[in-house]
């Protein structure tokens, strides 16, 4: 990752609580993830944040380590965990997991959309994960429907198919820096055959997510939230959404560690 995104993370860390802690969208997340990480396991935390992930795990007693390219959130961090969450300022390609480390490893809210390809993940998902373990990453889709849907509503049509473009690029704090929209396939190519898809569900669709919560107010949604939960739900159209969730396992074979 670029300094840019260093930059504008940490801008954002004085805020990124006041916008995402509470979101639903966040508890979903959980709710796959619980499933899936134990207390006692040893959970890796890529692109953690402010830590609200962090802190969930560890109140649940997993072991978590959690590294952020951001000082200024893992600061923040910090200040929350009292110790509980093992901190590192340290970005995703660049860092070094002992070998059969961790239970688990997991990604929330785009934090690997900032990396412009994933060799980095499966060199390391095959050195620190033992045998079993699953990788629970939240990417964003490269189509929003209702995103695009806004934008062209006001006849902003660069913007509505701006996730088309490749790289993206967003806007955070004043900083610009490029996005970068990685595909399932991508995914599954970066980690390799010795990992099965499990679960992909996709977070939003036809409804609005934290930035647009004002349109909460027009009625419709009332009507698109069942179409939402079909789309989000269903593996073809699960990638059609603000983000989306796919979980892997790893089933290793022999000879097969990068």
């Amino acid at each position: 990752m670029n300094t840019s995104v260093r930059q504008a993370f940490d801008r954002h860390a004085s805020v990124y609580d006041q916008v995402f802690t509470s979101s639903q969208i966040r508890s979903e997340v959980w709710e796959i993830a619980d499933r899936l990480f134990f207390p006692g396991a040893h959970v890796l935390d890529l692109g953690c944040g402010t830590g609200e992930d962090s802190m969930h795990f560890a109140s649940r007693g997993v072991a978590v380590t959690a590294i952020d390219l951001s000082p200024k959130m893992i600061s923040r961090l910090e200040a929350k965990a009292h110790g509980l969450v093992r901190t590192k300022v340290a970005g995703m390609e660049t860092f070094a997991a002992a070998e059969r480390e961790f239970d688990g490893i997991f990604s929330n809210f785009g934090a690997l959309n900032c990396s412009p390809d994933l060799a980095w993940l499966g060199k390391l998902v095959h050195r620190a994960l033992k045998p079993g373990s699953h990788v629970v990453l939240t990417t964003m889709g490269r189509f929003y429907p209702l995103e695009s849907a806004v934008f062209l509503l006001k006849f902003q049509f660069r913007q509505a198919m701006r996730r088309l473009h490749r790289p993206a690029t967003a806007m955070v704090e004043g900083v610009r820096f490029d996005v970068y929209y990685h595909s399932v396939r991508a995914i599954r190519a970066a980690l390799g055959p010795d990992f099965e898809l499990k679960q992909l569900v996709g977070l939003r669709s036809l409804l609005p997510v934290p930035g647009l919560e004002h349109l909460e107010r027009f009625g419709v949604f009332k009507y698109l939230r069942p179409i939402d939960r079909l789309l989000c739900s269903n593996p073809l159209t699960a990638t059609w959404s603000d983000h989306f969730v796919s979980v892997w396992q790893f089933r290793e074979t022999q000879g097969s560690a990068l």
